[in-house]
């Protein structure tokens, strides 16, 4: 029995149409502000400096977002049909492009609005939390009922409650035959990749004294793409963007080769800078 498949995508109040998906993508949003705040309020800032910022990069995040999955599927669903571009609560945010906008929007507010806050810094403390937001989105399109992986055998991921298995039932004349549950697969896989950053690379870098500002934006990029490139592998060929081209995948290894080089920039001007520094003190 598909449970879910008989519950609605959203549900109303007053006459408000509120759809499950804008839910889980907010929530992720307010925990990723909160545990930014709470980084930044560690090292003598205040809770609410993330606010503006995060007022500004959410719905840049957003559009950002609907950007990328509008142009990567703009011949197969909206050449005939424009205004579908605006039904977001139909689904269809490519994360990669809200993550990108939505990092852009939040530096520029740091840079233009937070004079007292180096910018670096800021990165460090806000975009490794959008792995967490990630992780509560996807159940957005658990809800859905999108995005899903490619068809195994329901033993296979027999340790998961019958309440998720059963959405991913694929023919209900042969329910043993499921698609892999991607949304659960990217979120224990984003998790674990925002503990170890928070609390394996970034200690072990700081120890070893290998640990500049900004550092964080290409952890991020990094244990992202490398996230979605595994999983771009295992999804169901309805769900692959651009479809003769899966644009997901080659973003998420442009995503691993940018955070590589973001990091090494970071890196060659810290040490340049250093050695100027110790130039200057020989004079």
């Amino acid at each position: 029995m598909n449970v879910l498949g008989y519950l609605p995508k959203s549900f109303s109040i007053f006459g408000l149409e509120i759809a499950y998906y804008a839910i889980f993508i907010l929530t992720g949003a307010l925990l990723a502000l909160f545990l930014s705040s709470y980084a930044a309020r560690k090292k003598g800032y205040t809770w609410d400096f993330f606010v503006t910022v995060f007022l500004i990069a959410l719905p840049s995040g957003i559009i950002g977002a609907r950007l990328w999955y509008v142009i990567a599927q703009w011949s197969t669903e909206f050449s005939d049909d424009f205004w579908q571009v605006f039904r977001i609560w139909d689904g269809g945010l490519a994360i990669q492009g809200g993550a990108l906008l939505g990092i852009f929007a939040g530096v520029m507010v740091v840079v233009i609005c937070r004079k007292g806050m180096n910018p670096l810094e800021a990165i460090d403390f806000a975009v490794p939390t959008i792995l967490v937001a990630q992780v509560i989105g996807r159940w957005g399109n658990f809800f859905n009922h999108e995005v899903y992986g490619t068809l195994v055998n329901r033993s296979a991921w027999g340790f998961l409650p019958d309440f998720i298995l059963n959405q991913m039932v694929h023919d209900f004349t042969n329910p043993e035959i499921i698609n892999v549950p991607l949304f659960f697969v990217e979120g224990v896989l984003n998790l674990i990749g925002y503990m170890a950053i928070r609390h394996l690379i970034v200690p072990l870098c700081e120890k070893f004294k290998i640990y500049c500002k900004g550092d964080g934006l290409g952890y991020y990029l990094i244990v992202y793409g490398s996230v979605r490139s595994i999983l771009e592998l295992m999804r169901d060929g309805e769900f692959i963007m651009g479809k003769s081209l899966p644009a997901s995948f080659f973003m998420a290894i442009m995503f691993i080769v940018g955070g590589v080089l973001f990091i090494a920039t970071l890196h060659i001007i810290d040490h340049m800078k250093k050695n100027d520094f110790k130039r200057k003190l020989d004079k």
